[in-house]
This record gives structure tokens, C-alpha cells and sequence, in this order.
């Protein structure tokens, strides 16, 4: 037996945990990728885990599991697949969830009033919106979620009183340049400039052109500047925008 695991290359080892780790849906931990590979060296499998996570194969939850990472739902986007696009969007909530211990909702919008259809939230993250909650206002600055009246956003008095409420110093400028920025490029960053203590990230999801859902994420804004932490979520964002849109194609 030893001697056959020891004639199977790394890649076949590699493909056969990620074999395995498709067919538990929460996941397997370090234990369980040993015994499937025959119990190698903790060297050996502690090397096709750290190469796997890191091309985004696999992916580890915060509870210690290794699950499928978004790079085979991209190879699945390419061979054809079924997945429903709420299957879709749900599986890549919960990956952003995971990687970043985050609160994650969607929202759509029906007669000027914003439903949250699904929240996922990490224990410790702070909460957006619950779930089946609805509230009366528009999804607004091509679609990212400011829990604003639109006309608000261009009142100079408004925005200065915010910027005076906030708890880290911030000038009207930099306010203005944020929803100008949010218009433009469709990607909300709010810099936790409206809600104190929860830095928010948006992303339209749109069909045929016509925005039907919001993608939110929110984190505190401490956590946010560590390890370019909020530059990965909008990266993030923009591919799961383009993976969800591809979907309804």
C-alpha cells in the first residue's frame, strides 16, 4: 500500500482530494484529506492543501474544513453548468462569507421598496439587514444600496452635517468623490461614512441590462484596512457580478 502511494504523483493525490471535497457539502477537514490520500507524510498533505487554497481549488471555512473555492465554479461556468443563477449567487455569498467573516445580503427592489431576499452572516460580522425585512426606499447610484434619498446624496448641507457625524474625520470632498465614484463605476464603497461602525460594499447584478438584485457586504471599518482587505472585496464583488450575469445568458 505505501509503496503505491508513493508512485502517485502529487497532481493525482491533489485531484483526488478535490474529488472528495466536492461530494461533502460542509467540507472535510485536515484528518479526513489524510486518510483519503493513505495517511502520507503531514508534510505532504499539508503541501497539496496550501497549493490547492492558494489557486482558489479549495477554499477554509472559519470552523477548519476544506470546501470547494470559487476557481471550480468558474471551471463549471465553462464546462456548462446547471447551477440555477440563485444557486449560483447563494454559493458565492456564502464564499464571501467564509473568506472574509462578513455579513452578506441581496437585495431587490419592487415600487420604491427594498426587500432582503437572502443575509448570510458571519457570528462576529456586523448585520446589514435581516433577511424577509423590507424597507421603503430605491436601489439608488446605478443600483449600489445607499440607504439615502437620492436627493440627498446632492445636498451640500446634508453631506456636511454627515461629515461631521462621522467618527473618523472626513471632509465633503471625499464624500462627494465616493458617490461620484459609486455613479460611475457601479461599485458602492461607502468607507463607512453614512452608518458609523459598518463599512458597506454594493455591487449591482443586472439582467438584459436592467439592475434586478444588489449584492451588499459589510464589515467593520477597522477590519476593512487590514491586509488590503477592502480592495479584495471589491475585486471579489466584480467578478461574482460578472460570474451571477453570465448565469441569466
Amino acid at each position: 500500500m505505501c509503496k503505491k502511494m508513493e508512485k502517485t504523483s502529487l497532481l493525482t493525490r491533489a485531484i483526488r482530494v478535490v474529488d472528495t471535497v466536492s461530494t461533502r457539502r460542509d467540507g472535510i477537514r485536515y484528518s479526513d484529506v489524510a486518510a483519503v490520500l493513505g495517511n502520507p507524510s503531514p508534510s505532504t498533505v499539508s503541501k497539496i492543501l496550501k497549493e490547492l487554497t492558494r489557486e482558489g481549488v479549495l477554499q477554509k471555512t472559519t470552523e477548519g474544513r476544506y470546501t470547494l473555492g470559487r476557481k471550480v465554479f468558474f471551471w463549471g461556468r465553462a464546462t456548462g453548468t446547471q447551477n440555477t443563477p440563485i444557486q449560483i449567487i447563494r454559493e458565492q455569498m456564502l464564499l464571501l462569507r467564509d473568506r472574509y467573516e462578513v455579513s452578506v445580503n441581496l437585495f431587490t427592489c419592487s415600487e420604491q421598496t427594498m426587500f432582503c431576499i437572502e443575509s448570510y452572516r458571519e457570528d462576529h460580522a456586523p448585520l446589514i439587514y435581516p433577511a424577509g425585512a423590507s424597507l421603503p426606499l430605491r436601489l439608488n447610484v446605478m443600483g449600489a444600496i445607499f440607504l439615502i434619498p437620492p436627493e440627498k446624496l446632492d445636498d451640500v448641507d446634508f453631506l456636511k452635517r454627515e461629515a461631521d457625524n462621522n467618527d473618523e474625520p472626513v471632509k465633503l470632498e471625499e464624500i462627494q468623490r465616493m458617490i461620484n465614484h459609486a455613479r460611475t463605476n457601479e461599485l458602492q464603497d461607502d468607507f463607512g461614512i453614512f452608518f458609523p461602525g459598518l463599512r458597506r460594499f454594493a455591487i449591482p447584478i443586472r439582467e438584459k441590462g436592467r439592475t434586478i438584485m444588489t449584492l451588499g457586504v459589510g464589515i467593520s471599518p477597522r477590519k476593512a484596512e487590514k491586509d488590503d482587505l477592502a480592495e479584495r472585496i471589491t475585486t471579489d464583488l466584480r467578478n461574482i457580478q460578472e460570474w451571477i450575469e453570465s448565469s441569466f445568458e
